[in-house]
């Protein structure tokens, strides 16, 4: 049976159960209160008649039938009452609704207790025949007991009187029902269309296809509500994050983690965010989507975090990004030593032999000078390589780059890597480069020192600087003043700085000079 029919018909007989058990349990109560009203009813106008003169002196001395009859019957059709009969000590009616029962004795029964001992009561006389309340009241002539008075009402008398009433009430309990169907109908077609008519098994069904499909994939998920509580975790995200199932429920914020805090402030800012890297660690990098959840009513109820885990994918591409960059690096290297051999030869035919020699010692000391700085100054070997090899690249521009010889690497902060420093440095001194090319006598100076405290790099040249319109906007991912697909260098720095817990300094007076400071433990 289908759940809309279901519903339909459980509300039915729920609506039917209470609406008719209330009615009967109120139609019981109003026969009760009725019967009760009839008997008191009964008892007052029994208690006024026994306490008439004529009936009592009749009773106590001349024992006339006709008396009472008459006395009775002047004022009976003025009652409701039914019939009023009054008896002497033995039973004898003196008076009754049908004149030749006058004089006989009282036979129906329920006298014995106001006769024999002088009691005034009510009782219900229920047979076959007959259903009525009468009220037994003693009467007393001269303080002894002469007889007594029975006043009836026949129950169906009040009942035609009330049946209108009745009638109505059934009729309001019959409406109440057929309303209250209608409405469980109207609801069961809600409930069917606000769950899209699907049944609860198909409900279940796309419930259980839904988590597997959401634990069979490779990027991890996580949903957090308006208040930063995790609603999900797909398998993906609990091995790559370290979380538990027992964590569902908790705050974002009761974790430490660059990735939770990103998505606190997306739940503040209420921006979507697509495609940010985040790193988690030297050797853990995040591509992350933040996606706002919003109701129908436009507010935010929550978002929905989707990552991929980019630390194999990266270290391939920075591999192969080395593998260009070193071999532009050499065609450059090639290309400079070309043209100084073009310059040594020309010397030799024109028989400058001292020229020549000179210049072969000047390019020998500035040689011997910047490799001593690489070889005993930086212990490094990607770095010292990345280093020469931008040297190259900034001689062959016609930059003079200087390494400072008081700069010294011995060792990197732990939430670094050798790539990411290589990454830093390759993009401010290729950035420090671009800029130089359009001046004259363009200088530039790197320095590298690290302690038991900190790494800290600088990067300076004697270019036109960065001007203060666009510092707030040169973090941007894909922000350039360059032409072409550039833009994304110094995101990459500032997100390797902040991700080590580092800070970045720019100081752009005469030219731009780039400091900076990464701790070699996070907290320092």
């Amino acid at each position: 049976m289908k759940l809309q029919y279901k519903i339909t018909i459980v509300m039915t007989l729920m609506l039917i159960a209470v609406i008719g058990g209330i009615g009967i349990l109120t139609f019981r109560q109003v026969e009760k209160t009725i019967e009760h009203q009839m008997g008191n009813n009964a008892m007052d106008l029994a208690v006024t008649i026994a306490s008439m003169d004529v009936i009592k002196e009749t009773l106590g001395t001349t024992k006339d039938y006709r008396i009472i009859q008459d006395k009775i019957e002047s004022f009976k059709h003025e009652t409701r009452f039914n019939y009023i009969i009054v008896m002497d000590m033995d039973g004898i009616k003196y008076s009754y609704p049908i004149e030749y029962d006058l004089g006989k004795k009282y036979i129906s029964g329920g006298e014995e207790r106001v006769l024999k001992y002088g009691e005034s009561y009510i009782s219900a006389d229920k047979n076959v025949l007959i259903s009525a309340i009468r009220a037994f009241v003693p009467v007393h002539y001269n303080g002894k007991q002469v007889g007594a008075v029975l006043v009836g009402l026949l129950n169906n008398t009040v009942y035609e009187e009330i049946r209108p009433y009745i009638l109505n009430f059934q009729m309001t309990i019959v409406i109440g029902i057929i309303v209250g169907i209608i409405c469980s109908a109207i609801l069961s077609y809600n409930i069917k269309k606000s769950i899209f008519g699907l049944e609860p098994k198909e409900i279940a069904l796309l419930l259980g296809q839904r988590d597997n499909i959401l634990q069979s994939l490779k990027n991890g998920i996580m949903a957090v509500d308006e208040k930063g509580s995790i609603i999900l975790l797909n398998k993906n995200a609990k091995d790559v994050l370290g979380f538990k199932d027992s964590d569902v429920g908790k705050n974002i914020s009761s974790f430490n983690m660059v990735y939770t805090r990103q998505i606190a402030e997306v739940l503040e800012n209420e921006e979507s965010i697509y495609n940010e890297e985040v790193r988690l660690g030297p050797q853990k990098i995040l591509l992350c989507s933040h996606t706002i959840m919003k109701n129908y009513r436009n507010e935010t109820i929550g978002l929905v975090s989707s990552f991929q885990d980019l630390s194999e994918v990266k270290r391939m591409a920075e591999e192969l990004t080395g593998i260009k960059k070193m071999t532009n690096e050499l065609r450059a290297q090639s290309h400079e030593f070309s043209n100084k051999l073009h310059t040594i030869s020309g010397l030799i035919q024109l028989e400058e032999y001292d020229k020549a020699i000179k210049y072969i010692s000047d390019l020998t000391e500035q040689r011997h000078e910047i490799l001593g700085t690489l070889t005993y100054k930086i212990k490094d070997v990607h770095i010292a390589g990345i280093l020469l090899s931008k040297y190259n690249k900034a001689v062959e521009a016609k930059i003079e780059m200087i390494i400072d010889s008081n700069s010294s690497l011995t060792a990197l902060p732990e939430e670094i890597n050798v790539d990411e420093v290589c990454s830093i440095l390759g993009n401010l001194i290729d950035n420090a480069i671009d800029e130089l090319v359009k001046v004259k006598s363009g200088k530039l100076l790197i320095k590298i020192n690290s302690n038991t405290n900190a790494l800290k790099i600088m990067v300076k040249d004697n270019g036109p600087g960065i001007s203060e319109d666009i510092r707030d906007k040169i973090y941007r991912r894909g922000y350039t003043t360059k032409s072409g697909c550039r833009g994304f260098g110094l995101s990459i720095v500032k997100k390797i700085v902040d991700g080590a817990g580092g800070t970045i300094e720019l100081k752009s007076d005469d030219g731009t000079c780039w400091e900076i400071t990464i701790p070699m433990r996070r907290g320092n």
